[in-house]
């Protein structure tokens, strides 16, 4: 498919509360002074996730995401908005740290247990 890039990870239906906040290349589009506003990840891979969110935003912003994928242990990176759509903004991680990235790894692992588990 020209012009898409094609996934290499499968991506796993969730429904989890995050917040996004403006990075530097947003601070044009939303209000100085509005900081964190909720969100909502529809699904997600190692790589990235589809959110949803009631702001307006644009393709190629950056923006900080930060979301309790278990209690006490809270993802922090950033991402950047690849394709927007009436499900959501489609989003790769640009940022995070070992510690981050080894929670995604967790999380997805504990989700695809839980939908096969389901199955049986």
């Amino acid at each position: 498919m020209k012009g898409r890039e094609l996934r290499a990870e499968a991506r796993i239906a969730v429904k989890e509360k995050g917040t996004l906040k403006k990075g530097e290349a947003a601070a044009g589009l939303l209000d100085a002074g509005e900081g964190w506003f909720p969100c909502t990840i529809q699904d997600m891979s190692d790589n990235g996730f589809l959110i949803f969110c009631s702001k307006p935003v644009t393709i190629g912003q950056v923006l900080e995401f930060k979301c309790a994928l278990f209690p006490d242990r809270t993802l922090e990176c950033k991402i950047e908005v690849r394709h927007v759509g009436p499900q959501g903004m489609g989003t790769k991680v640009v940022d995070v740290d070992p510690r981050g990235t080894r929670l995604i790894e967790l999380y997805l692992q504990e989700q695809y247990s839980l939908k096969l588990n389901s199955k049986s």
